[in-house]
């Protein structure tokens, strides 16, 4: 559902049906799922995620997301990624997401 969702905005950004920033700031959602995902998943076995957290401080500053906006798509991010079991699962497409976002 979130990969439709994601792809929507994208493709509807590429049309110009929607403003860019507004896309990509829609799709830094996905991000902080991944980078709450070790935590909210009580994953023992995650790698490091100094890649991730560089990849989102950056797309922060080049979007000009505010503290307050950040806040909003955290908290929004961490109900999306509690309210379905199947994104923790083990066989989910989460933590191969994650695992290739900190290569």
């Amino acid at each position: 559902m979130k990969t439709t969702v994601l792809a929507a905005a994208g493709l509807a950004a590429a049309f110009g049906f929607t403003p860019l920033a507004h896309a990509q700031k829609e799709a830094i959602g996905m991000f902080y799922e991944l980078q709450m995902a070790p935590s909210v998943c009580k994953w023992t076995n995650a790698g490091d995620p100094k890649k991730l957290n560089a990849t989102i401080a950056s797309q922060e500053q080049a979007l000009g997301i505010s503290a307050t906006d950040k806040a909003a798509m955290m908290k929004a991010a961490e109900a999306d990624l509690r309210s379905d079991p199947s994104n923790c699962a083990a066989d989910g497409m989460l933590r191969p997401m994650y695992d290739e976002a900190i290569k």
